[in-house]
């Protein structure tokens, strides 16, 4: 009994994973950078006197991370490989396989406020942003000097998983 009970809990977290949304957000004007996995962990990079530190919770544990600061205990130089043995890498994917994981990412909130210091350019995006504008996406371009950005991504692990093995079965037939 006690065997049934652990192995629900193990196929429930698991479907948990898949079907919950990974969620990316970015808003620069509040220097708020976080992603997280509802119910399983989220992290958080924040500004601090060092530049950033990142700061997160993972089942329940919180934890920190000073990117910036020297560890204490020794560390051991690597060797340098004379020989080149490696074989040299091939390019991974396709570019149905980038288009159908595009698919899967799922855009809440997009607002880019931006000015690429090129008047020229800028006058150029703005007829481009106007015709991408949406209720969930704002784009403009400003003269101005500014640049914000405020971003919230939702990406579905079970749909990239599927996106990957609908891929791979294409691939074999």
């Amino acid at each position: 009994m006690i065997l049934w009970i652990l192995i629900s809990l193990v196929v429930l977290f698991i479907t948990w994973i898949l079907l919950v949304p990974v969620i990316l957000f970015l808003h620069t004007e509040s220097n708020r950078y976080m992603v997280s996995l509802p119910g399983i962990f989220r992290v958080a990079v924040v500004p601090s006197e060092e530049l950033f530190h990142i700061r997160g919770r993972a089942l329940f544990i919180p934890f920190r991370y000073h990117p910036f600061r020297q560890s204490k205990r020794k560390r051991k130089k690597e060797k340098i490989k004379t020989k080149e043995t490696e074989k040299p890498a091939k390019p991974a994917g396709s570019i149905r396989l980038g288009i159908d994981l595009l698919r899967s990412v799922r855009i809440r909130r997009l607002y880019l406020d931006m000015d690429t210091d090129d008047f020229i350019l800028n006058a150029w995006l703005v007829p481009v942003f106007s015709l991408v504008n949406s209720d969930h996406i704002q784009l403009k371009a400003n003269f101005t000097g500014n640049m914000s950005l405020l971003l919230d991504l939702r990406i579905r692990l079970g749909s990239v998983l599927y996106t990957f093995i609908r891929y791979k079965i294409r691939s074999i037939y």
